[in-house]
């Protein structure tokens, strides 16, 4: 073997091994911080845990917030609906996995808000969840619709 050859293989090797000693540092890291966080011990830790996970309190004040925000609740029918809500976001998770449970509480908990609601924040609240489900329709046609047409292929001619 001669000197080139030699000049060019051992920086390449050094090349190869730092990269393999940087890749093999962060994927121990990454596996040491997602066994130490709460959200991948409540998962089960490994790749699944790298799903979304919310906080139950933090679930209670978006619904809340949004609840306000749709129906423009006074303090009154704030203090009434916060417990309803509370109730709701505790008994979701405790039905993780049954889908018929699940319908029932969304069921039960819309009754329960439509109860301290007047008729015109009823409207302005079913309008709005009635706009956002046409909103997730249509960007789901539109998904399907792009993955269905294949993408256009110029034809070669000879």
């Amino acid at each position: 073997m001669n000197l080139k050859s030699v000049l060019r293989v051992v920086p390449t090797m050094l090349l190869c091994a730092t990269i393999s000693a940087a890749f093999t540092t962060t994927k121990a890291a990454d596996a040491a911080s997602a066994a130490a966080s709460p959200a991948a011990e409540a998962a089960g830790a490994g790749a699944k845990a790298a799903k979304r996970m919310f906080s139950a309190d933090s679930m209670k004040k978006a619904r809340l917030t949004a609840l306000k925000n749709e129906a423009g609740l006074t303090a009154d029918q704030e203090a009434k609906a916060k417990p309803i809500i509370d109730k709701y976001v505790d008994d979701l998770a405790a039905a993780k996995g049954d889908k018929a449970k699940r319908a029932d509480l969304k069921t039960k908990y819309d009754s329960d808000i439509n109860a301290i609601l007047t008729p015109d924040q009823q409207k302005k609240v079913s309008d709005t969840r009635a706009a956002r489900l046409e909103k997730m329709k249509a960007a789901k046609a539109a998904k399907a619709a792009a993955s269905a047409s294949p993408a256009a292929s110029p034809a070669k001619s000879n």
